[in-house]
């Protein structure tokens, strides 16, 4: 979509913690909102990355679309290879039309649709597509900066990336019919806490504030999207977050990160210490599912340390009850 159509008729916000209120980033009119019967398709979530650090065949790093009308799409977290995967969108029957077609010129898919993203924190495996992101769909044509939003330090993080290939950037320029300006850049908001950070006819956006490692509060994030037919929470990386939980309450679809319990054991005890500080076991969310009753429950970004996806389904099984899945790259749900 658009960032110059879109922000004719959206709020932007910029985030600062719920005791302070919210600061708008832009003066505009409160949109008009689609409603549910407005929809002409249901809105939907496909898991492009669910991997880790760790390389394991079939995933990439970790990415989440939200596409809600068919026609909108929100794009959280960029890591590695995740744009590898839009291709079975457009080679398998049954997955095409899962992403709006917008071809600037004769050929299927280019991703010029992915020009909203939401960074939930900056560790690498869930940045390291973000430079696949900006180049590869400005040489596909998209004709605009993406717009994103993240922590502290995402500012520095885009223009760093535009400077390390500024050879490529200029050689392209020079020879190839590209749009003119910048739309190989980004243009960023970085969030100060929590709350409301965009607004659109389509979706209202929450950060979260989560707990993951030694990441200071305010710097790792989860998000709620509040689209015309359904909630969805994307938890990022963190331990069990009581913060999460709270801003989670009537949630439809919730995807979260998971740790295998099996796995853990496996680890020196210091490692231990470590992933249980900053990720959540698959008997900790259990705990945190039953709670809010998701609809569905996915999950996502799963540390095996050795096991395999069957171990952690039957980990979860042991402990909730309710529908869930343990998403593998390209999966859509709704």
């Amino acid at each position: 979509m658009s960032v110059v159509a879109r922000c004719l008729s959206c709020v932007l916000l910029l985030s600062s913690p719920f005791a302070g209120g919210y600061a708008s980033a832009a003066v505009a009119d409160d949109p008009a909102l689609i409603t549910e019967d407005e929809l002409s398709i249901p809105t939907r979530v496909v898991t492009l990355g669910t991997g880790t650090p760790n390389i394991i065949d079939g995933r990439s790093g970790t990415a989440t679309a939200v596409i809600v009308d068919g026609k909108e799409v929100y794009l959280f977290d960029a890591g590695s290879g995740f744009m590898s995967q839009l291709g079975q969108f457009r080679e398998r029957e049954e997955k095409r039309g899962v992403f709006p077609s917008r071809a600037s010129y004769d050929l299927p898919l280019h991703p010029t649709y992915l020009d909203t993203l939401f960074l939930t924190h900056l560790d690498s495996d869930h940045i390291l597509g973000l430079p696949e992101l900006l180049l590869r769909g400005w040489v596909l044509r998209r004709n605009t900066p993406v717009r994103i939003w993240g922590p502290q330090g995402t500012r520095e993080l885009v223009d760093g990336i535009v400077g390390a290939y500024r050879v490529d950037i200029d050689h392209r320029l020079q020879s190839l019919p590209l749009p003119e300006g910048q739309p190989y850049a980004g243009i960023v908001e970085e969030l100060t806490g929590p709350g409301v950070v965009y607004r659109d006819a389509y979706v209202t956006i929450s950060a979260i504030a989560v707990d993951h490692g030694n990441w200071p509060k305010g710097q790792a994030f989860g998000y709620r999207i509040e689209a015309p037919d359904k909630t969805i929470v994307i938890s990022g990386d963190t331990r069990p977050s009581q913060d999460l939980v709270e801003a989670s309450s009537g949630v439809d679809l919730l995807l979260h990160e998971v740790m295998s319990t099996t796995g853990l054991a496996r680890l020196p005890e210091k490692w231990q210490d470590y992933m249980l500080d900053a990720h959540t076991t698959t008997a900790q969310l259990a705990e945190i599912a039953n709670t809010l009753e998701p609809e569905q429950l996915i999950l996502i970004h799963p540390l095996f340390f050795g096991v395999n996806d069957q171990t952690v389904i039957d980990e979860m099984a042991e402990h909730y009850d309710g529908n869930f899945t343990l998403a593998q790259d390209g999966d859509v749900f709704e």
